[in-house]
């Protein structure tokens, strides 16, 4: 990196050293969301640099194998908008586990009504603030000049901190907030934080040289989105894992549930295993449904916004899971979700007018107040699909043990070129069958070889939910 980059990293080792006055702009039962005031600086074209951190739980830090996140960014006033410049994952000792730079990345556009618009509306305050604020000469600094006097901080302290183990540097922005997904390898508890959760971005050949960070920006679905990288994986992997349609927790279904697809831990008797199931058979808006009838209008259209990234994938004993790396947006009827991990289903769960396909892919999103948007990918057999290729590649040898290779994905090649869809209100289709999930199916199907469908069906050969009764409910179709 040049000598601002690694001005920039000097800054982060300082970070302690600074007087910090950390603000709580948003916070919930797993974490909390800070700004450092006390370090928003003007820097060069009129821009300026904040700090801002992610403070988990303890019981979310262990999961995450950090216990705070701080991101250094880079605020235009004038456009409203930031870019990632540093992340930092600390440990509950405050000790650097992992540091990323950013080497470059496009400026992320601040949104109404997120924690990125708090963050700004605390750094870019109205223009009789920001005109008394430029009275001080202390604020007209530039990027250099701040990098600089971090670097003399640095060399008077020592600046030890975190130069015991070899950093992964990465692309990194700061995204939404939203809860840190459990993980489930060895990896550094480490802690940094900006405006929710974060992510880094990976690159796209086999072994991964930098990772990156999501960003808070408005889903948009490119073809080439930027890189990213998994959360951090905590120090032991998590043999159990949760019901595979909640995406807080990326691994999937809960093993002490006892369920399964047949027998007498079948669909018919899943509200009898356990009382928290019970919406399993008294529920009114169960899915999965045959998708006929739908009121055709112009829905709104689906913003993508996802990240390359790199993956941990899990056999957990109801499907093969993939738990994918913070950042990946999806945005919806006002609404933004981030992917949180994707599944599979043989065959389709889901019919569309009476007829089912080979298999289809279920995509588990979840949005800052924990509601869950599920888009379904209809899949059959053609052409292979290079991101399943990959996955399959990866199939872990052992059940409920998460494989982190160093492969990473493109989402974006697992949805297909047309995204018109449909839409109505359904449930998780494994125990406990919660209701109140979005469902969002894409009308054209994606294509597996018949060899990629097979091996699926090695390890699954039917998982799919029965249908539910639609009672009444309304579907949207895209017209």
């Amino acid at each position: 990196m040049g000598k601002f980059s690694a001005g920039l990293l000097c800054a982060v080792c300082c970070l302690p050293l600074q007087a910090a006055d950390w603000l709580v702009v948003a916070k919930d039962k797993l974490r909390s969301i800070e700004i450092d005031r006390g370090s928003v600086m003007e820097s060069d074209g009129g821009s300026r640099v904040a700090w801002g951190r992610i403070v988990l739980t303890e019981t979310q830090a262990d999961k995450a194998g950090y216990k705070t996140l701080r991101a250094l960014n880079r605020y235009d006033c004038r456009t409203r908008s930031f870019t990632l410049v540093k992340r930092v994952y600390l440990s509950a000792d405050d000790r650097v586990l992992r540091e990323e730079n950013v080497d470059a990345s496009s400026p992320s556009v601040v949104r109404p009504g997120t924690v990125d618009e708090r963050f700004l509306n605390e750094i870019c305050p109205p223009p009789a603030a920001e005109t008394a604020k430029k009275t001080s000469p202390a604020n007209k600094r530039s990027l250099q000049e701040i990098a600089d006097e971090a670097g003399r901080r640095a060399a008077a302290a020592g600046s030890t901190e975190g130069s015991e183990r070899p950093f992964r540097r990465a692309e990194l922005r700061l995204v939404k907030d939203e809860s840190p997904a459990a993980s489930a390898k060895p990896a550094a508890p480490g802690s940094t934080a900006a405006h929710g959760e974060i992510s880094a971005k990976p690159p796209l050949n086999p072994e991964p040289k930098a990772a990156s960070q999501e960003a808070p920006t408005p889903p948009v679905y490119r073809a080439a989105p930027p890189q990213y990288m998994p959360r951090p994986v905590a120090p032991k992997a998590p043999k159990a894992p949760a019901s595979h349609e909640v995406a807080a927790a990326p691994v999937a279904h809960n093993p002490h549930a006892h369920w399964s697809y047949e027998g007498e831990t079948g669909p018919e008797f899943w509200a009898s295993l356990n009382p928290a199931n019970s919406t399993c058979s008294r529920g009114n808006r169960q899915s999965p449904i045959d998708i006929r009838d739908g009121i055709r209008v112009d829905q709104e259209e689906l913003l993508f916004d996802y990240k390359p990234s790199y993956f941990r994938i899990v056999d957990n004993g109801h499907t093969i899971q993939v738990n994918y790396g913070s950042g990946s947006m999806l945005t919806v009827m006002g609404r933004n979700y981030e992917l949180q991990q994707f599944h599979f289903h043989r065959p389709s769960e889901e019919r569309v007018g009476g007829r089912s396909f080979a298999m289809v892919a279920h995509l588990v999103h979840k949005d800052l107040e924990g509601r869950l948007a599920v888009v379904a990918v209809l899949i059959e057999e053609g052409a292979a699909n290079p991101l399943i290729q990959t996955l399959w590649n990866n199939l872990p040898l052992e059940k409920n043990e998460e494989y982190t290779p160093k492969a990473s994905i493109r989402m974006s090649e697992l949805l297909p070129a047309r995204l018109d869809y449909y839409s109505y209100m359904g449930s998780l289709t494994t125990p406990p069958c919660t209701e109140g999930v979005l469902w969002l199916v894409l009308k054209q199907p994606m294509s597996l070889s018949r060899e990629q469908i097979e091996i699926f069906s090695r390890f699954y050969s039917n998982n799919a939910r029965p249908l539910q009764a639609q009672k009444g409910r309304v579907i949207k179709e895209s017209r």
